[in-house]
């Protein structure tokens, strides 16, 4: 015996049943004093024949050793079309609770009458309404059943069940279709009429009733109800609107309107297509409980499932633009304009009761991580859904299992200092957050062939499917603020920075690293909430950003290259991006190996990596700090911009190792920390750590000048020229003095000199560097006497060891490729450098 409606063979119900009847017969009949004047026993107890109700005094133990919590209840009987004893409901008085049904058969009836002489069986839902329409009709032959589970499919279970030896009506009224729906094809019949049963009773006769003009009484086993989709159930239940109704079935949402002739309202007049089918999920709203929409769900051709919470301002504006976003993503829109516009009534109005609390960010909401499909660390008690004015189709998407992706492509990489670099990358993001550090970039540079794309490709497959996850440079900085809002607290994937446009990139690597887009206004003039976001990004190009910029004219500063630090693609070992070969006997067929294998397995890494970081979050955010400053501790010789970068690189070693130590990459201990720490050290041999890169920058660029210009700028000046001659000097910059070897720039073109940099910067760095001879410590000007002119002049003199000066960085190895770090028991042991003289201190460093 069971609690719930089982399958149970007819034979099997009656072979228990015996058991059951003597079981139920050792309890005593209830009194009326027993039923604690609760309204529904009482009306039973005057209606039914005597010892029908029991009082229950003990629990019962279920064939499956269940035990059962009657102790305290009234019993009433439930019973087969024969009159057998198959089960029992168990109610308690004047309690709220569920009643306890025990029917191992699934169609028992509670049976109000006397079924011997029943021509007539009357068969109800509610117990309430079976008692009231008994009251009515106790005096004729009508036997009533009554299903005790209160839900439709145990009523049609009834129906057919009692249906194959008496004739069955189902009374219903006019808005019951999908129960006529349900019950289509069963041996009975439904009474349909315009108002409730028992209503009606009040005021007649059954037998008037029968015979009124707006009732009518339904053959449900022969008449088609529905003839276009009888057999398919909708999806949801059905909206009133206006003269029809909003019906969801497997081929679409339709708008039907009834022939009101019918007093059924089983036929239509008409039906009008409207869309794909597309279920109303949820009502959204934020924390203050403004920006409210919908969670919309849907399925495309190829039955892939989308999900979108839609605000609903966009249905007060131009509705053609919400619909071209679900239309874009799969859902199939009517054409004709009117019917098109019952879509906006249906998302707007649809009667759902469930709530969503809606973000405007995806990445991380306190502890969880929102996705654009779902939230990842959810704990179940509130359904929180990402809402945009556009429908972001997802690029997280998964081919083959973790295990795979993990032994078959990322392990074999691990002595692979430029690939495991790029995984470690994929994983940084959502630590951004956690560490309180804004983010930035890496550039990977090199030529041609090098293996450059395929870093990103691999570490995209962390992801998604690489070759929809990585983006492309190819766009305008507009784009990519969308793009990277998209990517917030996470990995952003850039390939190819020569097909940028040279002469935003500057803005839009700044724009990538800061985290913020363009400030906007809206119509009414008022200021929109600009986009922001924390990322990690990976770029590469077989040129620098210095040099690319170059093309269109603009110089780059220290703040670009501290925001996008560039990594040598070459590992310095002869086989291009490769330290060495584990899949192939060459580079080339590695390459071809690797890319094969991103694209047989992804997506899996990171779902698990998102949810292993979010199953307890304060935790990941003390290994992440730990690991941070591990490795920090050994860079401790930084000055500020190089140990803003090595921050960076930090942490994304700590995110390789925290997804080692997770299961993820299948790599030991260390060998995250070791390659990033060989990318970081050939950052530094290229930066430098001994001084401010900007300085260098500056002292470089005013020697350029020098050298690029010479005489035909700079006209000669010493104890020797001749007073009576002055030689022609074109666009002149200044003067050079063949005795001391100084430049004299004048104050009024040393503005153009100093361009992109800012002229009371370079004259600083100049000074501290001791290549600027000054006279004026408050200008840092010196006067000196030019040919030609009367009176000393005031000039900056610009010392000419300049020429001679090179601006060298330390060095970490021969070669550019960085540090070779030795392992001993896989743990990371740092290079050794010397650092040179510092800027800032009086000091040349030329």
């Amino acid at each position: 015996m069971t609690t719930t409606p089982q399958t149970a063979t007819h034979e099997k119900a009656r072979a228990f049943s015996t058991g059951f009847t003597v079981v139920m017969n050792s309890f005593d009949a209830a009194t009326r004093q027993g039923l604690a004047d609760d309204p529904t026993l009482t009306k039973l107890i005057a209606l039914l024949p005597p010892d029908s109700l029991l009082s229950i005094t003990d629990n019962l133990t279920t064939d499956d050793a269940q035990i059962v919590s009657t102790a305290g209840t009234i019993a009433l009987r439930l019973t087969d079309k024969q009159g057998d004893i198959v089960g029992a409901v168990f109610y308690t008085p004047n309690s709220k609770a569920k009643p306890i049904v025990i029917d191992p058969t699934g169609y028992g009836a509670i049976v109000i009458g006397d079924s011997d002489k029943a021509s007539e069986v009357i068969a109800f839902n509610d117990l309430y309404d079976g008692i009231e329409v008994y009251s009515y009709l106790m005096d004729s032959d009508k036997t009533i059943i009554v299903s005790p589970q209160k839900t439709k499919q145990s009523l049609k279970k009834m129906v057919q069940h009692w249906s194959s030896g008496s004739q069955v009506t189902v009374p219903m009224t006019l808005d019951d279709k999908g129960l006529i729906n349900l019950l289509a094809g069963v041996r009975a019949q439904a009474l349909v009429t315009v108002a409730h049963i028992v209503t009606m009773l009040q005021d007649d006769s059954y037998e008037a009733i029968l015979a009124a003009d707006d009732t009518q009484l339904v053959n449900l086993q022969d008449t088609a109800y529905y003839p276009e989709w009888r057999d398919d159930p909708q999806l949801s239940e059905p909206m009133i609107y206006s003269d029809g109704r909003f019906e969801l079935y497997h081929d679409g949402l339709f708008f039907v309107k009834y022939n009101d002739d019918d007093p059924t309202n089983i036929a239509f007049k008409s039906k009008a297509f409207v869309c794909s089918p597309i279920e109303v999920i949820a009502k959204t709203r934020d924390t203050s409980s403004g920006t409210w929409g919908r969670l919309l769900q849907w399925r495309d051709d190829d039955n892939i499932k989308h999900q979108w919470s839609m605000p609903l301002s966009l249905l007060q504006g131009d509705a053609r633009e919400y619909r071209k976003e679900l239309a874009s993503q799969g859902l199939n829109i009517t054409t004709n304009p009117k019917q098109r516009s019952y879509l906006d009534t249906y998302i707007q109005n649809y009667p759902i009761h469930k709530r969503a609390l809606c973000v405007d960010k995806l990445g991380w909401h306190d502890k969880q991580y929102i996705l654009p499909d779902r939230a990842i660390g959810s704990d179940g008690k509130q359904l929180i859904v990402y809402q945009s004015a556009n429908s972001i189709n997802s690029t997280l998407t998964q081919q083959g299992e973790l295990a795979q992706w993990r032994d078959e492509l990322c392990k074999p990489l691990a002595e692979q200092s430029r690939f495991v670099f790029s995984i470690a990358c994929a994983f940084a993001g959502q630590l951004l957050e956690l560490l309180e550090y804004d983010g930035g970039g890496f550039h990977l540079l090199g030529s041609s062939s090098m293996g450059k794309s395929l870093s990103l490709k691999v570490a995209a497959s962390v992801w998604g499917n690489p070759d929809r996850y990585v983006k492309t440079w190819r766009s305008t900085d507009n784009a990519l603020e969308g793009t990277a809002s998209e990517h917030n607290d996470s990995f952003l994937p850039l390939d190819e920075i020569s097909e940028c446009d040279p002469k935003i990139v500057g803005k839009t690597v700044y724009m990538l690293a800061n985290g913020q887009g363009k400030g906007r206004s809206t119509t009414t003039g008022h200021n929109r909430i600009a986009k922001t976001w924390r990322i990690i990004f990976l770029s590469n190009g077989e040129e620098s950003l210095q040099n690319f910029m170059a093309q269109a004219g603009q110089k780059t500063n220290a703040g670009i290259e501290v925001r996008v630090a560039h990594i040598d693609a070459n590992a310095g070992k002869g086989l291009k991006t490769f330290d060495s070969l584990v899949l192939a006997k060459t580079s080339e067929a590695q390459a071809d190996r690797i890319r094969e294998l991103s694209h047989a397995y992804y997506g899996s890494a990171g779902i698990a990596w998102l949810e292993h970081i979010t199953s307890d979050k304060a935790a990941t955010t003390a290994n992440a700090g730990q690991l941070v400053s591990d490795f920090m501790s050994k860079y401790s010789d930084l000055t500020a911009q190089a140990h803003r970068v090595a921050k960076r690189f930090a942490i994304v070693g700590a995110a390789g190792e925290l997804a080692t130590s997770a299961g993820i990459t299948g790599w030991q201990a260390g060998q995250a920390t070791k390659a990033v720490m060989t990318c970081l050290d050939n950052w530094l041999d290229n930066y430098g750590r001994d001084g401010e890169h900007e300085q260098r920058q500056i002292i470089d660029h005013i020697k350029a000048f020098i050298e690029q210009h010479g005489s035909s700028r700079f006209q000669p000046c010493h104890i020797h020229t001749y007073q009576d001659f002055e030689p022609k000097t074109n666009n002149r910059a200044g003067y050079h003095n063949y005795d001391t070897g100084e430049y004299y720039f004048s104050t009024s073109t040393f503005d153009e000199v100093c361009s992109p940099f800012n002229k009371s910067k370079v004259l600083q760095v100049l000074d501290d560097a001791g290549l600027l001879n000054v006279t004026e410590s408050d200008r840092k000007t010196c006067r000196v006497p030019l040919p030609f002119k009367k009176n000393r002049q005031r000039v900056y003199a610009v010392k000419g060891e300049i020429l001679s000066c090179e601006t060298t960085k330390s060095t970490g190895t021969a070669g550019t490729t960085g540090t070779t770090h030795t392992q001993q028991g896989l743990e990371p042991v740092p290079s050794v450098k010397t650092p040179l003289g510092q800027l800032g201190q009086n000091s040349s460093i030329c």
